[in-house]
């Protein structure tokens, strides 16, 4: 069968299912690029959302020296050493002697056993903060019961566990 210049001209025709279909194709490519590149950059609380709320949480942290204990003091201001955000201002610092639950090899029972020159230290932090599902976020910075904690102060650097949180109404 031989081509015509008709037949040429209708191959290259553009028409209404190519325009839906390309539409389609970059509304994946918008929803994709949203989801994997843009929404982790974007806090939740700054969309605008949720009210904000005066939170305190407690930070433990175990076996600590005691030399370095004094150098976590109220006033100053938490700042998470991964993600070097600004997650609240230091209300209350606790400092309780180091025991852990460990075996008697004598005569095979549990008991709390004392560590000296070792400290557990309870950090309780404010901040505002916006609820997002089960965790309140600080300026995109998620908190929540059970949630590490690295914590970076001028004098300390350590890791702990959110073990209390409390919002205020």
């Amino acid at each position: 069968k031989k081509e015509t210049p008709a037949m040429r001209k209708r191959k290259m025709k553009f028409n209404i299912m190519d325009v839906l279909i390309l539409l389609a194709v970059a509304a994946v490519a918008a929803v994709l690029l949203y989801v994997f590149v843009l929404s982790e950059n974007t806090p939740v609380d700054s969309l605008g959302g949720a009210p904000t709320t005066k939170i305190t949480y407690v930070v433990e942290l175990t076996g600590i020296d005691d030399a370095l204990s004094d150098n976590i003091s109220v006033g100053e201001t938490l700042i998470d050493a991964a993600k070097k955000m600004n997650i609240g201002t230091i209300v209350a610092v606790e400092t309780q002697p180091y025991v852990y639950l460990g075996k008697n090899l004598t005569d095979g029972t549990m008991e709390l056993t004392t560590v000296d020159n070792k400290s557990t230290i309870y950090v309780t932090v404010e901040a505002d903060a916006t609820l997002t599902g089960i965790a309140y976020s600080i300026s995109g910075y998620d908190i929540y019961v059970g949630e590490k904690v690295y914590l970076s102060l001028p004098d300390f650097i350590g890791t702990g566990y959110c073990i209390s949180l409390k919002a205020h109404s």
